[in-house]
């Protein structure tokens, strides 16, 4: 704020006028410069615009409303009207409205003008948002690699020498960096921001925005699909597989007249889709009637004929499914 009291040589006013505006600057707690502005003679009033003396501007306009459009210039004593008659200075509250006029138009002029601190829009933030939403699938899927990988090695016919029991020790890092993008995906969506609109109009809640909650709401539910993988992983082996079994044989076992039973003991399952992959291994060898290996209990019971079937092929066929026998 800027405030100029305008005076000529002799003025008694003059300084009565600059203590009471220092003073009222103090009472209000408003910061301004003051200047004080000497008019020499007639030409400097006109070019000044010099109403007399003293007079008082604050950026620019005169404390006193009415004197605003007057063109009355020149060396002269002025007068104010205050509480019905003339006096020699403005009074404290024509001053004291003034400064408050011309703090609130440098309040609005800076809220209209001066660039405003907002949380970065829609188009800006979208840019990073698919990202956590991506990653977070990614490592949904990763931390279920020690359940999806049997069954897809069960199904090409390779070995998973050993990747999913490093997966299987990773997965609670990784479900932790799953929701934890997840987390700040949300945070980025939902967090409030500071627009150009009034409340309730459609500009409020942009239509990428909306779009973009859907997204991550369908990205949600795929994480939490993959991420509990290994919970409903034995009914997804069971159908993938339930066939394989005749598929890798390339024949059908032919009754034999002596059935004997072995039971194996089997480490590095972390899931059912593990025992389901093993069991299907164990049902390719020749000779194997049936092959029944639970997760839960760690072990495979196996019904076979000892004339096609010996155990060295059945722990073979164990190791090749990518785990352990445990030796008794």
């Amino acid at each position: 704020m800027k405030i100029e009291v305008l005076y000529f040589d002799g003025c008694p006013n003059y300084e009565p006028a600059l203590e009471r505006v220092r003073a009222l600057l103090m009472e209000e707690g408003v910061s301004a410069q003051v200047s004080e502005v000497h008019v020499p003679d007639e030409a400097g009033a006109r070019a000044v615009g010099f109403l007399g003396s003293p007079s008082i501007r604050v950026n620019g306009l005169d404390v006193e409303p009415a004197a605003r459009s007057a063109r009355e210039f020149g060396m002269m004593c002025r007068t104010y009207f205050v509480g019905g008659q003339r006096e020699g200075l403005p009074s404290s509250e024509m001053i004291r409205r003034a400064l408050r006029e011309a703090h609130a138009a440098e309040l609005a002029g800076r809220a209209c003008c001066e660039p405003v601190q907002t949380t970065p829009r829609d188009g800006q933030k979208s840019r990073g948002t698919p990202l956590l939403m991506a990653g977070s699938v990614v490592a949904a899927i990763v931390a279920s690699l020690c359940c999806i990988l049997p069954i897809v090695f069960a199904l090409t016919g390779f070995s998973i020498l050993g990747a999913s029991a490093l997966f299987a020790a990773w997965r609670p890092y990784l479900l932790a960096l799953t929701f934890g993008l997840l987390g700040v995906g949300y945070y980025f969506a939902y967090r409030p921001t500071v627009t150009d609109c009034a409340p309730g109009e459609t500009c409020s809640i942009p239509s990428t925005r909306r779009s973009g909650r859907l997204a991550l709401w369908l990205v949600t539910v795929a994480v939490i699909l993959f991420a509990a993988f290994p919970f409903y992983s034995r009914v997804v082996a069971d159908a993938l597989l339930s066939d394989s079994s005749q598929g890798l044989a390339g024949r059908v076992i032919p009754p034999a007249p002596a059935v004997a039973r072995a039971t194996i003991v089997i480490e590095g399952m972390d899931c059912s889709a593990c025992a389901t992959a093993v069991e299907n291994r164990l049902k390719a060898v020749a000779g194997v009637r049936k092959a029944i290996v639970s997760f839960e209990h760690k072990k495979a019971e196996i019904d076979y004929a000892p004339h096609s079937a010996s155990m060295e092929q059945m722990e073979k066929a164990i190791q090749e499914a990518g785990y352990r026998v445990a030796k008794t």
